[in-house]
C-alpha cells in the first residue's frame, strides 16, 4: 500500500476518535448547562419562597404588634372603668348612707313633734325627751329626774374636767367637749349618745370590780345579773378584807414562830400583857413594827379568802 494512503488512514482514524469525545465533551457541557439551569431555577425558588416568607413573617409581627397595641388600649380602659365604677360605688354607697341618716333624722324628728304634741294635750307618751326649744322648759323641768346619776348636763362637765386633766384621751376631750355650758337643753340623740358613752364607760368600771372582787367567777351575762351581784360586793369586800388580814396576821405569826418556836399564837393574839406590865399595850410598837408590817404585806398574795 502507498504511504501517502497509510498516512490518510491514520489521519481519519484519529479524526473518527476524537469526533467521538468532542460529542461525549457536548453531551456531558449539555448535562452539566442543564443541571445548573434546574440549580438556579431551584435557587430563584427559593429566593422567591424566602421573601414570601420574610413578608409573611413581617406582616405577622406588624399584626401582633397591633393586637399588643389594642389589647394595652382596652386593659387601660378597662382600669379605667373599673376605678369608674368604684368612684361611683363609694359614691352610692356615701348617698345611701346619708339617704339613711336623712330619713333617721327625719323619723327622730317626726318622733320629737309626735311626742310634743302628746305631751302638750296631757296624753300618755314614750319618751319624755327634753327639747331644745324654750317652750319646753316648763315640761324639760318635770321630767328631769331627782337621781343625780341620771343628771346628764352634770354628767357631762364631771367626764369632761376628768379628762382635761388626763394626759392623752383626745378623742373623749373631743367628744365630751361639745356638751360643755349648752345654750340649750341637748337633743334626745345627743342624750342618747351621751347615755350610750356613759353606759360604755360604766360597764369597764363595773366589769374591772367584778374581776376584781371575784376573780375565778364568771361575768354576768345579763345587765340584772351585774347588778345583782353589786349587790353583793360590799359583803364580799368585807370577807375580802377579813381575810387579807387574816393573811397578814398568819405570816407575821409565822414569821415570828419561826426564830420562837415555843410562841402560841393564839395566846399572845387574845392575852393581855405580862401582870405588872401593863403599859405594855399593843399600839405601843406600832410605830416599831410598822415597817416589818410593810414587808409581810408585800409577801401575802391577798387572793386567799378564809371562811
Amino acid at each position: 500500500m502507498p504511504m501517502w494512503s497509510l498516512i490518510s488512514c491514520v489521519v481519519l482514524i484519529i479524526f473518527a476518535g476524537s469526533a467521538g469525545e468532542v460529542e461525549a465533551l457536548k453531551s456531558t457541557l449539555a448535562q452539566a448547562k442543564e443541571q445548573a439551569r434546574m440549580s438556579q431555577a431551584a435557587a430563584d425558588k427559593a429566593a422567591t419562597d424566602l421573601k414570601a416568607e420574610q413578608v409573611t413573617r413581617r406582616q405577622y409581627e406588624e399584626q401582633v404588634t397591633e393586637v399588643e397595641h389594642e389589647f394595652k388600649d382596652a386593659t387601660s380602659k378597662c382600669e379605667t372603668l373599673e376605678e369608674k365604677s368604684k368612684a361611683q360605688e363609694a359614691d352610692l354607697t356615701k348617698a345611701i348612707q346619708e339617704a339613711k341618716e336623712a330619713r333617721t333624722e327625719s323619723r327622730a324628728a317626726r318622733e320629737e313633734i309626735k311626742q310634743a304634741k302628746q305631751i302638750a294635750a296631757g296624753k300618755p307618751f314614750l319618751l319624755q325627751s327634753i327639747f331644745g326649744d324654750w317652750r319646753y322648759a316648763l315640761l324639760n323641768r318635770l321630767w328631769s329626774a331627782t337621781d343625780a346619776f341620771a343628771d346628764l348636763p352634770r354628767s357631762a362637765t364631771d367626764v369632761a374636767q376628768y379628762f382635761r386633766a388626763q394626759e392623752g384621751n383626745t378623742t373623749e376631750k373631743l367628744f365630751w367637749s361639745q356638751y360643755l355650758a349648752p345654750e340649750r337643753p341637748a337633743l334626745l340623740n345627743n342624750q342618747m349618745m351621751q347615755l350610750a358613752e356613759l353606759h360604755r364607760m360604766s360597764g369597764l368600771a363595773m366589769k374591772d370590780i367584778i374581776v376584781r372582787l371575784w376573780p375565778a367567777g364568771p361575768i354576768p351575762s345579763s345587765y340584772f345579773g351585774l347588778v345583782k351581784r353589786l349587790s353583793d360586793a360590799l359583803p364580799r369586800v368585807e370577807a375580802v378584807k377579813r381575810s387579807t388580814c387574816i393573811e397578814g396576821g398568819r405570816m407575821a405569826f409565822a414569821r415570828v414562830k419561826m426564830h420562837s418556836a415555843k410562841m402560841k399564837a393564839a395566846i399572845v393574839a387574845v392575852e393581855g400583857p405580862p401582870e405588872g406590865k401593863d403599859y405594855r399595850k399593843p399600839e405601843r410598837y406600832f410605830e416599831d413594827i410598822l415597817e416589818g408590817a410593810c414587808l409581810i404585806e408585800g409577801q401575802c398574795s391577798k387572793d386567799i379568802m378564809f371562811e
